[in-house]
């Protein structure tokens, strides 16, 4: 889900208009955020445990830990692959899978 930029046409006193003031979201728009990261949390969650799916960061390390993953998300270190031609699996390595 995107959250789109809410736009405001603000008109001063002295009749000048500020068209690009950003709204801030409405508790909706939090609300649906909120649960949006909670759903996030349980996939990834579901994946590590079921071994599905593997996380590694920027550097290559791979991500075992829910923690690990999340917070690699919040500092913007999680690796995302650019295509269809760089799968998952080539990141993990045979004895990775066994430990």
């Amino acid at each position: 889900m995107a959250h789109q930029k809410k736009q405001a046409k603000i008109r001063s006193s002295n009749g000048r208009v500020y068209p690009e003031l950003y709204m801030a979201p409405t508790a909706n728009e939090k609300e649906a955020t909120y649960y949006a990261a909670l759903e996030l949390v349980a996939q990834i969650d579901e994946a590590l445990t079921r071994g599905t799916r593997h996380y590694r960061n920027k550097a290559g390390q791979l991500l075992t830990t829910l923690d690990e993953v999340v917070h690699a998300i919040l500092a913007n270190d999680l690796h995302i692959p650019e295509s269809a031609e760089e799968p998952e699996l080539f990141w993990v390595q045979p004895q990775e899978l066994a430990a």
